[in-house]
């Protein structure tokens, strides 16, 4: 939720090779973000509570893709 509601994106692109490398794995992270958030609201309204062990699961793996998310921005805010 966080990273669709507070915006964050890197799709601009540079010219460096490194720059695209990051960038790229952004958007795969954006995407696995995106997807597992997905997967955990389907996964919610299918066991009515947030308290079932896939929701659990699928809330854990959610939280460990916005933490390396975040990781890149401390990194690229760094490199910049």
């Amino acid at each position: 939720m966080a990273y669709a509601d507070c915006g964050f994106t890197f799709r601009k692109h540079s010219n460096t090779h490194s720059a695209k490398r990051m960038s790229l794995a952004m958007k795969i992270l954006e995407d696995e973000i995106y997807a597992l958030r997905t997967k955990m609201e389907q996964s919610y309204m299918e066991e009515l509570t947030f308290n079932s062990e896939k929701v659990i699961d699928l809330s854990r793996k959610l939280d460990i893709k916005v933490n390396e998310y975040m990781q890149f921005i401390t990194r690229r805010t760094k490199l910049q």
